[in-house]
Parts: C-alpha cells; sequence; structure tokens
C-alpha cells in the first residue's frame, strides 16, 4: 500500500482527490495540508510514501516545502501537482529534487502511473509540461526535452540492462527501445548511449 499525503491550498482538489482513491486497492490518503507548513506538521508524525505536492501556495510554497521534506525525510517522494506552468517555477522545484512534475489537467490514469513510476525511482516529467530547463541559460544548451518514454528508457539502460531486456521490462518490441536510443542519442549529439547515459546522469534526468 502506497501512503499519499495531499498538499494544495484549494481544498476542492483535495476533497476531490480524497473522493477518488477512497477505495482505491494500492493508494491510500494518509492525510491533506493546505500549505507547505501544515505539511511538514502532518510529516512528523504520520508515515508517508508520497507527497503529491502543489507549487503556489500560502505560508509555505511547494518548493520550500520540497527542499525540507528531501532534507528531512529522504526516503519519502514528492510529485509536483500544479496547474501552475512558469518554466522558472517549475525549474526551482526540479533543482529541489522533486520526483516528477505533473499537469492537473492528467489523467486519473496517468497519475496512478506516476505514482507507481516514482515509487519505483524514475524521474518523471508529464506530458504538457513546458520545458522548463530553459529558464536556466546557462543549462538550457545541455539539456533536451525528453518524453517520458525516452526517460524510462535512459533509466532502464542506466541499470544496466541490455537493450532487449529494456524492451522486456518495458513490455515493449526491440525495434521501439531502438528507436528510442536513436531519437535520444540524437537529442543530446552523442553517438554512443553509455555517453548519453552519463550525461543524463550529470544533468540529473536520471540517478
Amino acid at each position: 500500500m502506497i501512503r499519499m499525503l495531499l498538499v494544495d491550498d484549494h481544498p476542492c482538489i483535495n476533497e476531490g482527490l480524497i473522493s477518488v482513491f477512497e477505495k482505491h486497492d494500492e493508494i491510500r490518503i494518509v492525510g491533506s495540508a493546505k500549505s507547505g507548513k501544515e505539511a511538514l506538521s502532518i510529516l512528523e508524525s504520520t508515515e508517508t510514501d508520497i507527497v503529491l505536492l502543489d507549487i503556489l501556495m500560502p505560508e509555505m510554497d511547494g518548493i520550500e516545502c520540497c527542499k525540507q521534506i528531501k532534507k528531512s525525510y529522504k526516503k519519502t517522494k514528492v510529485i509536483a501537482f500544479t496547474g501552475e506552468l512558469d518554466p522558472t517555477l517549475l525549474y526551482k522545484i526540479w533543482t529541489q529534487k522533486v520526483d516528477a512534475i505533473l499537469n492537473k489537467s492528467c489523467g486519473l490514469l496517468d497519475l496512478v502511473s506516476t505514482i507507481k513510476s516514482v515509487m519505483q525511482g524514475q524521474k518523471i516529467i508529464g506530458d504538457n509540461i513546458p520545458n522548463f530547463f530553459e529558464s536556466d541559460s546557462d543549462k538550457s544548451s545541455e539539456i533536451p526535452n525528453l518524453t517520458k518514454t525516452e526517460v524510462e528508457v535512459l533509466r532502464l539502460l542506466a541499470t544496466g540492462l541490455t537493450r532487449q531486456e529494456a524492451a522486456d521490462k518495458m513490455n515493449r518490441s526491440m525495434y521501439a527501445v531502438e528507436f528510442h536510443c536513436k531519437n535520444l542519442m540524437r537529442k543530446f549529439g552523442n553517438n554512443r548511449i553509455q555517453k548519453v547515459i552519463a550525461q543524463a546522469r550529470r544533468i540529473k534526468i536520471i540517478n
């Protein structure tokens, strides 16, 4: 069972998610908060695996909250769940080691899939999230805009799996993984996948 804390200053968001996950077999809501400050207080007394965190909130925003969570609760995962698409804010929370960024307009299946992927150690950037790396001029030239599948391929190959093993793990064909590898090498400007993996680690796309 995945224990999740909801953090959003709009009660309708928290209430809606509580209702959605009320009968979910794998994910249980352990609490909700209206600010980062309140969330940290709840975390002190509640065992939590993952925090679904808004970015813009009163008292303490999601960026500072994420920073504090990652400092004090190293095993706790954080998903930025936001309708705010300002690249500067997205980049700031990314630098605080957030595990995923999702648009609030995403569907339930995408949300559940991201929660499970994050719990397995993946870092996810959801659909309809702008290329926020461009907000940092020093890094914009070296950080490509990757799809969620490309990040997953990178993560699996980085664990030492072969391309065929990665394909089996993803329930995809070898051809599909080869296609993504070619795209990754093109985007990184390097014709060796191991160097692509090394660069992805250096700029923190993967661990």
